[in-house]
């Protein structure tokens, strides 16, 4: 999820973003909101359902979803973006940072320009949604049969807030501390 989480994040997670739920049996009682595109969602990996992940909600149930030439195409409508700078990082080489207009907000995402990518079309099913990692390059999600789409029942909630940040190689990155997760 770099750019918008780096290794070493503490994240608030709220659990009632879309529903109220039964303690032990985790079923839902009361649906308050439903998902929406641009969310940063908790969930639990449909393979194993005790490893938790998080990505960007980009396909509704239903939805028509490209991702081709490093661009995604959503219902037919490219989400565009735009170079903001040379994201430094030891573990990422050569990626760049860019503004993605998704809809009514923006986000950062990270592209490695000289990296193969996953491509293909998709069709959300019912109930499930369409998962991917603000690093487009890198990021195991739903362009993948594991996860692959995201059963309704698997979302745990929405990414909050970054409440700590220290990867315990390095010292604590202090101006990340109680950021907003956009």
């Amino acid at each position: 999820m770099m750019p918008t989480l780096v290794k070493g994040d503490f994240i608030l997670v709220k659990k009632y973003a879309y529903s109220l739920k039964f303690p032990i049996t985790n079923k839902s009682f009361f649906t308050i909101a439903g998902p929406q595109r641009g969310d940063v969602v908790v969930f639990n990996l449909p393979s194993d359902p005790s490893i938790k992940y998080i990505k960007r909600l980009v396909g509704l149930p239903g939805d028509e979803i490209v991702y081709k030439d490093k661009e995604l195409i959503i219902n037919d409508e490219l989400m565009p973006y735009r170079f903001e700078e040379v994201f430094r990082h030891p573990r990422q080489y050569g990626a760049h940072v860019y503004q993605e207009d998704f809809r009514d907000e923006q986000h950062q995402i990270l592209i490695t320009p000289s990296r193969r990518n996953v491509e293909g079309e998709y069709t959300v099913p019912e109930g499930h949604y369409f998962v991917m990692g603000d690093n487009r390059d890198n990021s195991k999600d739903s362009r993948y049969s594991d996860p692959g789409y995201i059963p309704n029942s698997h979302l745990v909630g929405t990414a909050t807030k970054i409440w700590f940040n220290w990867d315990f190689e390095n010292a604590p990155e202090w101006q990340r501390i109680w950021q907003t997760i956009e």
